[in-house]
């Protein structure tokens, strides 16, 4: 991170949103805290997006960008950085992967996802790898400001469409919630519709109404879940699901926010 003086913060809000007056600051006696960012993204279009956006917000400040995690790898060597956004359809080392790698190249660096997988196993993955957020690219770019900001004060931030349940299960269950997850995954696609609806109360009839399938064939993947999974009640399959983050709690006892502190 790097020291702004506040006259250019000033010049900044001048520019974009006219809240400081520049003779009203007294520039040499105060100082804010520039987050120094690298954006890591395989296509253009989301680098400079990205960067031509930020450049809004005076307390960030992207230093470098790399088109894959192998040329992010190379910036963290030579560049000095706080948070890195990862765009996780990098093709070159995955996101689990290139996360893994920047930590063990700067532990004390921050790491952001941004990604188009709302998928709960994803963001799971992205943050037993060690990333502390995890933005969809359907958010605003306030969000992801949020996100650098929470991220750099040690605490951990998923957007607004994900379920926050997610973040405390995995700060529950760092341990074990690999096995948990790897059990999930063994389901196919359809089974994991099918489950979800089941964990959320649905009957078999409604099940076939909604995925517009036969109750014979509802029948069938339920149970498949059930084997897959070692469950035999639907109260055992919902108290899983909201465990994992597939459902949300009910709505008098689910967080609201979707950053937590890390203990």
């Amino acid at each position: 991170m790097r020291f702004l003086p506040l006259f250019e913060v000033a010049k900044c809000y001048n520019r974009n949103i006219g809240y400081f007056s520049r003779e009203k600051v007294h520039f040499r006696e105060y100082f804010i805290v520039t987050l120094q960012v690298l954006i890591v993204a395989e296509f253009p279009v989301v680098e400079e997006g990205l960067d031509y956006l930020l450049r809004d917000y005076p307390d960030i400040e992207v230093v470098a960008t790399a088109s894959n995690g192998v040329e992010g790898l190379e910036q963290l060597r030579k560049t000095p950085i706080d948070i890195v956004v990862h765009d996780l359809c990098s093709v070159e080392l995955g996101g689990p992967e290139a996360i893994t790698l920047y930590l063990e190249e700067k532990p004390q660096l921050g790491v952001i996802e941004y990604s188009s997988q709302s998928d709960e196993v994803a963001v799971f993955e992205s943050l037993k790898a060690g990333a502390r957020g995890y933005v969809l690219k359907s958010s605003s770019i306030d969000e992801l400001v949020n996100a650098i900001r929470e991220v750099h004060q040690g605490g951990y931030f998923i957007s607004a469409e994900l379920n926050p349940a997610i973040i405390q299960f995995y700060l529950d269950h760092r341990e074990n919630a690999s096995d948990q997850l790897s059990e999930y995954q063994l389901l196919t696609d359809r089974e994991k519709q099918v489950f979800r609806l089941l964990a959320n109360g649905k009957q078999t009839h409604e099940i076939s109404e909604i995925l517009c399938i036969s109750p014979k064939t509802v029948a069938k993947h339920r149970a498949a879940v059930k084997k897959k999974l070692s469950l035999n009640t639907t109260a055992e399959m919902a108290k899983y699901a909201i465990q994992i983050g597939v459902i949300n709690l009910p709505s008098n006892e689910a967080p609201s926010p979707t950053h937590i502190k890390s203990s």
